[in-house]
């Protein structure tokens, strides 16, 4: 799935740029696009919300969450407007993440703790090393036609579409046959909310933890509107130069940290990791800043990101399994989303405002201070000290 995903990944990864530069997207229209990420899975969460009840839909599930989100983009080469391709990022966000409950559980299902680690860690490391092939490639072809870019949106998307193959075939013998409840509508809305806060309110490790990643996540949505901009007007980058730091430099970062990460997730305790990546997080806009005095800091800024992005790839999609023990796990993802979701209805479109009343330096400069926020609140509070393999 993830592999066949990836080159749309990296192409998906630099439409903001895109818009920008080749379009003249206003920053508006920006932050509209950056505010799309995190403020869409407040709604994604409701696609999982009764698998709990209906475990045999969990790949069906999975499935059309998938087919959703790509279909729009195969129309790109014919209308490549800057709002439709923001109405086409808005229901890739809306439904990437949809399926990521039912995909957990069915990992939950079908692959014993310890294996479950390896697996996914050994397929984030190769979708990413695929990113830097991949990122060669797209960056050759965009520096001898920009406007290939519409292609390679179509091509990528249908690429990604091919593997419903591979989903269909995914076994679901854990998963027995059952019939949902009928819920009245209203509770269809107001229930997953509810049985969300009520899960942190029953396990405060849990939300100790999720408030940690929030301070960490609303830093990073806060500098996204300003990237974009600080990229095609303060530094006056190409488009290969930024697919050599976006998917080159940053898969290198990846690939290289993923064993490590893996391995700290069997000794550390949770607060160590969640610790560890907030730094990273905070670290690289930092970083980032200084590539305007030299080009070598902005790849510097990514092999950095890169390197806080592995371990927080594996916490973040791990952590409903984790605390879950041995009960259902997809509860635990969909707080997860929930809580994505809430963060990114402001902090994106503060990030805008501050980028246009001022200049990206601010925003930069304020999502770092949140994510080295977040880093010093998990150290000190309690959360989740007990070891992973222990809280398995």
């Amino acid at each position: 799935m993830h592999l066949l995903h990836e080159p749309f990944v990296v192409l998906y990864a630099l439409l903001p740029f895109i818009l920008r530069k080749d379009l003249g997207a206003s920053l508006l229209q920006i932050s509209i696009l950056s505010a799309l990420r995190p403020t869409l899975p407040i709604f994604s969460f409701y696609w999982s919300a009764n698998i709990t009840h209906q475990r045999h839909r969990l790949r069906a599930n999975l499935m059309g969450a998938w087919i959703f989100a790509r279909l729009p983009f195969l129309l790109v080469p014919w209308i490549d407007t800057v709002w439709y391709l923001i109405f086409a990022c808005a229901i890739y966000e809306l439904f990437n993440k949809s399926g990521i409950p039912a995909l957990i559980e069915i990992l939950k299902t079908n692959i014993p703790k310890g294996e479950r680690e390896n697996i996914l860690t050994l397929c984030f490391a190769l979708t990413f090393l695929e990113s830097i092939l991949v990122g060669l490639f797209i960056a050759g072809v965009l520096d001898r036609s920009v406007a290939a870019w519409q292609w390679l949106c179509s091509l990528t998307a249908l690429l990604g579409l091919s593997s419903l193959i591979a989903q269909w075939n995914i076994p679901m013998q854990g998963a027995p046959q059952a019939v949902a409840p009928k819920i009245p509508l209203f509770d269809q809305i107001v229930n997953p909310w509810k049985e969300a806060f009520a899960l942190l309110r029953a396990r405060p490790d849990f939300a100790q933890f999720q408030w940690g990643f929030m301070m960490g996540g609303f830093g990073l949505m806060l500098i996204a509107p300003s990237l974009a901009v600080f990229y095609a007007d303060s530094l006056g980058l190409s488009h290969a130069t930024v697919v050599t730091g976006r998917s080159i430099l940053m898969g290198i970062g990846i690939v290289t940290s993923s064993y490590f990460w893996k391995e700290a997730l069997k000794t550390r305790p949770i607060s160590w990791l969640t610790t560890a990546v907030l730094v990273g997080f905070g670290l690289y806009p930092l970083v980032l800043l200084f590539a305007s005095l030299h080009i070598s800091w902005f790849y510097a800024a990514f092999i950095l990101y890169g390197v806080a992005q592995a371990g927080s790839h594996l916490l973040w999609n791990l952590s409903g399994t984790l605390f879950a023990q041995d009960a259902d796990s997809s509860p635990f993802s969909r707080v997860n989303i929930l809580m994505l979701g809430l963060r990114g209805a402001l902090a994106p479109a503060l990030g805008g405002a501050l980028c246009h009343w001022f200049d990206p330096t601010l925003p930069l400069v304020l999502g770092a201070v949140c994510c080295l926020g977040g880093a010093l609140y998990v150290t000190q509070t309690k959360v989740a000290t007990i070891k992973m393999d222990k809280v398995s």
